[in-house]
């Protein structure tokens, strides 16, 4: 009878403290710049040497808005420069339609692709 009371004390104390899965899950891409990634936000916040959320998924003909709250420099800048980049801010916001599905990756110059997102159009 002890042990079954030590093994609930256990499942109880394991779940209290994490046990359950998160609902937001974080950042679980392959960029290390600590924004949410999973989303479903047309919303990008620039925030100092991050973008969160840092990975969307939209459907076509959305537009995503980015807007600086950090107090550095940072620009949004495409990997296939042909899409349109922003300028480099440090307030203000920049906006994107996305017509076509596609996956499309971005980072800030000035960071690298240590600061770096992607949006996914489906």
């Amino acid at each position: 009878m002890r042990r079954i009371s030590i093994l609930c004390a256990v499942v109880v104390l394991a779940n209290a403290c994490g046990g359950k899965s998160p609902t937001n899950p974080g950042n679980t891409g392959g960029n290390n710049n600590g924004g949410n990634n999973g989303s479903t936000s047309n919303a990008i916040s620039v925030v100092d040497n991050s973008f969160d959320p840092s990975s969307t998924t939209l459907a076509a003909g959305a537009t995503v808005t980015w807007t600086w709250n950090g107090s550095l420099n940072h620009n949004v800048t495409f990997d296939n420069t042909s899409i349109g980049n922003s300028p480099t801010q440090s307030t203000g916001t920049f906006s994107k339609t996305f017509s076509s599905p596609g996956t499309f990756n971005y980072h800030c110059t000035v960071h690298g692709t240590g600061m770096s997102g992607q949006i996914k159009i489906q």
